[in-house]
């Protein structure tokens, strides 16, 4: 009986074939298993895996995406892929760890924010270190920080994953006068 459940498992996962021979219910039964691993897998990495938040977590994600694939398809043995993808993430975890704990080291995997406007003046310097065009940064504003000139941007970062953050200046106070007749004196109404 034990036998031929597994003869039937490992029919299922096509096992013992070549990629060309291998039928529709194999490849889905394995995208099934595939996609049941990674998804585990995915839940052990904590939710920063394949967050996009650093080079490394979206080569992880390529990695792990290409490995997977293979396995899918049956050019890649299921528990080999398996074992490199944990290995994978045990590096990740061991690199997210030393980052985390050792500022010192952060630099070796993640960038720094990089400051591009200060006090609504534009660092030059810092735009050409990171290859952004003002076109970007002023889409950038508009878009994020509804804001259409420099000048009016008190600071603005291109942050570690790539995205910018803008952050508009505080507009003066307006005071309007209200001129009321018959002997009432004027009003002034501060808006901010």
């Amino acid at each position: 009986m034990f036998q031929e459940i597994q003869e039937i498992f490992l029919w299922l996962l096509g096992a013992e074939k070549q990629i060309a021979e291998l039928s529709i219910i194999q490849m889905i039964t394995r995208t099934i298993i595939v996609y049941g691993i990674a998804l585990g897998m995915i839940r052990l990495g904590k939710r920063r895996f394949l967050g996009g938040y650093t080079a490394f977590d979206i080569l992880m994600g390529f990695v792990i995406g290409s490995i997977m694939s293979r396995t899918i398809t049956g050019r890649e043995n299921l528990l080999s892929a398996s074992i490199v993808i944990l290995t994978l993430m045990a590096i990740h975890y061991v690199i997210s760890y030393i980052t985390y704990y050792y500022d010192k080291d952060k630099h070796l995997v993640k960038n720094e924010a990089r400051q591009l406007v200060k006090e609504g003046e534009l660092d030059e310097k810092a735009m050409e270190i990171s290859k952004l065009g003002e076109c970007d940064l002023l889409q950038a504003m508009r878009q994020k920080g509804s804001v259409e000139s420099i000048d009016k941007v008190e600071s603005a970062y291109l942050e570690r994953d790539g995205s910018i953050t803008i952050i508009p200046k505080k507009a003066e106070p307006k005071v309007l006068e209200v001129e009321v007749s018959e002997g009432v004196q004027t009003v002034k109404i501060v808006v901010s």
